[in-house]
């Protein structure tokens, strides 16, 4: 898997929500459960119909587990509401460095994946779907058919982002 230069690249994060309060705060809806690229001095893209602003977070607090920001240059409710519904990007370059083992979905896309029972690639991963009780891969067949395999311990057996390969074990008749 070919590693491209991500300088300018963005990865999109969330939403911005609500108006919290009078002073410019707002809730920030994430697209994935780990908020730990939300930081103090953090620069996020805003934005709506084509237009982009940036602005650094000013502070930042949870409200019943959702991040609630003050952004640069957003001062009043009145402020806050003109952003409301704006989507959330934020640098490649400014994502946090996961620990060992885990990995972000935007890098695992493209990967192959291969039934280590048989060795036969299963296809290419497409997307992770992680709105279940679980994740699970959403993978695209040779033939164009979309399987969906599980990402827990009793199928996913390993992650070589390097060499861009999943390794699952699929119980007999999965794919059939």
């Amino acid at each position: 898997m070919k590693k491209t230069d991500k300088t300018n690249e963005t990865v999109l994060i969330g939403k911005v929500g609500s108006p919290v309060g009078i002073k410019g705060e707002v809730r920030i809806t994430l697209y994935a459960q780990d908020s730990t690229n939300l930081k103090e001095g953090k620069v996020l893209l805003l934005e709506r119909a084509g237009k982009t602003t940036d602005a650094a977070i000013k502070r930042l607090r949870y409200q019943k587990d959702r991040p609630v920001v003050k952004l640069e240059g957003i001062d009043d409710r009145n402020a806050a509401e003109e952003i409301r519904g704006m989507d959330v990007s934020i640098y490649v370059s400014d994502l946090e460095e996961l620990p060992e083992g885990e990995h972000y979905v935007r890098d695992l896309i493209g990967c192959r994946v291969i039934d280590i029972t048989d060795g036969r690639e299963v296809g290419i991963l497409k997307d992770v779907i992680q709105n279940t009780a679980q994740s699970i891969l959403d993978v695209e067949t040779a033939e164009g058919k979309s399987v969906l395999i599980p990402a827990v311990d009793a199928f996913l057996r390993g992650i070589d982002e390097e060499a861009g390969i999943i390794e699952v074990e699929l119980i007999p008749g999965f794919l059939d």
